[in-house]
This record gives structure tokens, C-alpha cells and sequence, in this order.
């Protein structure tokens, strides 16, 4: 009926509406607006998705887009309204997820109202570089994806982080020989969703040769990740149960990854990365515990009083001086936003990427003033970044003589 509906000249739009909870209404929006485009000469049903003063626009064939509305109808969202020129049906669900269908005719006053169906050129939109619509195995396999190729509901908020952070390799891995081979390791991966969308992006959509290795402390959560692997019959992937410490590259590295690793571990595995000469290095440090009981309360009292603030200020210099001493070590680095604040409070990603040989021999000595003053500022002894740059012999008291 819903097909029938949407394929009719008549159609003007569907509406789907009320969240069924807080958690949908944040992760899918508050409404999804469906209408008619017409894209290369074609008509496709485009979702508009309202999450806060955002929009989310995605683009489905007729029978896709009729698959994607019964799958959040009832119990994503507990209304759905559609309109044509002549009528509209309203299907309402209560919260025990009882179904309620009502037509209403529009009256002729309703009918002048009523705008006539246009379909609109709509060809420019946001294309993710691991897209909506399109089977991808290991989105499949870790529960993400439907087998039909769409975004389950629930993890649009996963997929959104994961096509963000693909963009960031892409963009290292453009800076890097087209004909080298790719070696990828990745500290701390987890569950491995960015492990695997990594290898997907680099094999897959940039036709690069890569090996990849995810390391992770627990034994059966690389378990796991070895068995999707198994599963999906996956070429040059493998996981490790190490410790950061202990893994010995059997290569050159040419990225590293540090998602998320709790407090010192992301500085254990930007100073491992460092040590390796790895052309480039990504993290997303989380829970920066080490600054806030370093800090003096009285350094900074007007901060400092309020613990929130303390811990906020802690978390933003630990960073700021994660990335001072990258620059001081041979890489040009970025601080980025990682995904919006409204996924993820811990939002920024370091990024270095090793300067060339011409370029370190002239090292430029204002990122180590720049560090001791700062340093200087906030009464600090060495936090642990700096001490295992100067344990691998990376930090020397060259800097100081050079002050």
C-alpha cells in the first residue's frame, strides 16, 4: 500500500514523526521528511533528517525507501503521515506498539492548498566515502548495516564517526607515495569498527596494498575481531593481544592509530609511534587524568576552584603540549574536531604528520620555548609523553641548549 502510495503521481511528501525516545531523537532527529528528487534524470525518495539545527539528507530508490519507512515506523518513530494532492493517510503508534491507520479526504479548500507534485533536481548532496545504501561487509557483520546496505537506526550515530574519521586517513594517506605499500597499525583498537573501515577505505575504495595489525590487551576481544576476519575472508588484516610496549613492527610504519586510549596509553603510543618514525600519527586521547592531579590548584585558582573547569583546562593543555612535543620531534601537527560535541564529548583528534629530511635538518626552535614557558607557567615537572620521548633517546637536552 505504502509503495502504491508513493508511486502515485499524487505524492507529495511522507512524514515520519515523534521519537519513540530521548536516545532516537538525538541519534535519528526529531522528524524525517521524505519527498520525491530527481537525480540524473531518475526519481529517488530523499530522507531528510532534522537532528537539532542540522539536517541529514540520504537518497533511496522507491523500493529501498519503502523498506526504510516500515523499518522506522512503530518503533523508531510512532508517527507516520503521507500526503497527496487528494488525501492523507495517518498512521499512529501508542507506546505498547498498537497500530492506529486513518485516511482523511481533503476537502476542496484543502486541495487549492495543497501544492502540485514536483519532483526536484536535487544531485548535489554529501557523498560518505563508505556510503548508506550499498552492502559493506564488515558494517554487516558488527551489526550497523542491514544485509539490504542501510544504516541501522540506532548506530547512524557509529556510522557518522566512522565516515568522519575515514576522511582523515584518506586525506594522510594522499600525502603519502601512490605506489607505496601501506602498513597500518593500530593501538588499542577495540571492538576494531575503525580498524576494519581503515582497511575497507584502503583496499577497497583506494585500491591501495596495505597491511594492517590492531593491537589490544584483551584476548577476547581480538578473538572476535580475528573471527570476523575469518568470516568475511579478509586479506592482509591480523589482531594482536599485546601490550603497546611489546608489539615489534615487522616493517616500516606508516600509520599510526591511537583511538580513545584511556589517559597516559595515548601518550605510550604516540611516543612508540615517534620511535618507529612512522610517517604519520592519529589520536583521539580520552580521559587526560595525568595534568589535573600534576596541577596546582593554586597555579590557577580562578580555574582551578570549579573541578569541572580544572578537569576541562587539564584535558585541552595535556593536548595542546601532546602536540608541541610532536612538533618538536619531526612532525607537523594538527589539532582537529574528531565528530560534532553532540556524539562525543572527547571530540579532538591529534594529527602528525613526519616532516621531510630537508626539512627536519632546520627544526624550528620556537615549539621548544614555547614549551618550556608554558611548562614554566603551570609550575609542571615532565608529564608522560615527554619522559618516554627522552627514555627512546627522542627528547634531548639539546632542545635546552638551543633554547
Amino acid at each position: 500500500m505504502l509503495q502504491a502510495e508513493m508511486q502515485n503521481a499524487s505524492f507529495l511528501k511522507a512524514v515520519l514523526s515523534k521519537p519513540a525516545s530521548k536516545t532516537v531523537q538525538a541519534e535519528v532527529g526529531t522528524r524525517i521528511d521524505v519527498r520525491p528528487v530527481l537525480i540524473k534524470q531518475q526519481t529517488s525518495y530523499q530522507f531528510t533528517h532534522r537532528i537539532g539545527t542540522q539536517e541529514r539528507h540520504e537518497n533511496f530508490t522507491i523500493n529501498s525507501a519503502v523498506e526504510r519507512i516500515l523499518e522506522l515506523v512503530g518503533g523508531v518513530f510512532r508517527d507516520l503521515s503521507v500526503h497527496t494532492t487528494t488525501e492523507q493517510l495517518t498512521v499512529r503508534f501508542s507506546r505498547k506498539g498498537v497500530g492506529t491507520t486513518t485516511r482523511r479526504t481533503l476537502t476542496q479548500a484543502d486541495k487549492k492548498s495543497a501544492a502540485k507534485p514536483v519532483v526536484k533536481s536535487h544531485d548535489k548532496q554529501r557523498q560518505y566515502l563508505i556510503p548508506d545504501g550499498t552492502p559493506v561487509p564488515f558494517l554487516i557483520q558488527t551489526g550497523i548495516m542491514s544485509k539490504q546496505g542501510h544504516v541501522v537506526a540506532k548506530h547512524y550515530k557509529k556510522f557518522r564517526q566512522i565516515n568522519r574519521y575515514v576522511e582523515f586517513i584518506k586525506d594522510v594517506v594522499d600525502q603519502l607515495p601512490d605506489d607505496q605499500h601501506l602498513h597500518v597499525v593500530d593501538f588499542g583498537c577495540g571492538k576494531s569498527y575503525l580498524t576494519f573501515a581503515t582497511h575497507y577505505l584502503l583496499t577497497q575504495t583506494m585500491n591501495r596494498s596495505v597491511t594492517m595489525v590492531g593491537l589490544d590487551r584483551r584476548a577476547d576481544v581480538v578473538s572476535t575481531c580475528n573471527q570476523i576476519v575469518k568470516e568475511l575472508a579478509l586479506q592482509d588484516i591480523t589482531f594482536e593481544a599485546t601490550d603497546i610496549a611489546d608489539y615489534k613492527p615487522s616493517s616500516k610504519v606508516n600509520i599510526a592509530v591511537s583511538l580513545h586510549a584511556c589517559d597516559t596509553a595515548t601518550d605510550d603510543a604516540i611516543a612508540v609511534a615517534v620511535q618507529w618514525q612512522a610517517d604519520a600519527i592519529l589520536a583521539v586521547p580520552c580521559c587526560q587524568h595525568e595534568l589535573a592531579a600534576l596541577l596546582p590548584p593554586s597555579q590557577l585558582p580562578v580555574i582551578s576552584e570549579h573541578g569541572i573547569l580544572h578537569e576541562r583546562f587539564s584535558s585541552l593543555a595535556t593536548d595542546a603540549i601532546r602536540a608541541n612535543l610532536l612538533e618538536n620531534v619531526g612532525y607537523n601537527t594538527r589539532v582537529m574536531e574528531f565528530i560534532d560535541t553532540e556524539h562525543t564529548p572527547k571530540n579532538l583528534l591529534i594529527r602528525g604528520i613526519r616532516r621531510t629530511s630537508s626539512q627536519r635538518d632546520s627544526p624550528d626552535r620556537q615549539y621548544w620555548r614555547h614549551f618550556k614557558a608554558f611548562s614554566k607557567q603551570l609550575a609542571l615537572p615532565p608529564l608522560r609523553l615527554q619522559k618516554k620521548l627522552e627514555e627512546y633517546g627522542l627528547l634531548t637536552a639539546e632542545q635546552a641548549e638551543n633554547e
